[in-house]
């Protein structure tokens, strides 16, 4: 079952965005891990603009190949997790839980343009 519409998913992607951009700081991640996640957060933006949905300017790229590009990096997260930064107390947890929810908003987003489509306005 797919719960999450394209017009939702669009709305999820921009505010991770703003949340990779803005967890360095909030969380004092130590400069390897900052840039990893800066890195992170202008991947999902170049993805998110290109993706052929209501939230994408270009729309290059179907929903259907972002969102397996989305599942694909939310498993290497969870992997980096438990390899890269398993000694980091700080960055093990973040990179996890973020792996995890982008996982699970991949997984139960709908791909379908019809539930994308945008409702005029009543006058």
């Amino acid at each position: 079952m797919k719960l999450i519409s394209p017009k939702l998913h669009g709305i999820i992607d921009y505010l991770l965005i703003l949340f990779l951009f803005a967890s360095p700081t909030l969380f004092a991640m130590p400069n390897n891990v900052s840039t990893y996640t800066y890195l992170l957060a202008a991947a999902q933006l170049i993805l998110t603009i290109v993706t052929d949905y209501s939230f994408g300017m270009f729309r290059m790229v179907p929903l259907g190949v972002h969102r397996i590009i989305e599942l694909i990096i939310s498993l290497g997260l969870i992997l980096s997790a438990f390899t890269l930064f398993q000694y980091d107390e700080r960055s093990k947890p973040y990179y996890l839980g973020l792996g995890v929810i982008w996982f699970i908003a991949a997984l139960f987003t709908d791909t379908d343009k019809k539930r994308d489509a945008v409702k005029a306005p009543i006058l």
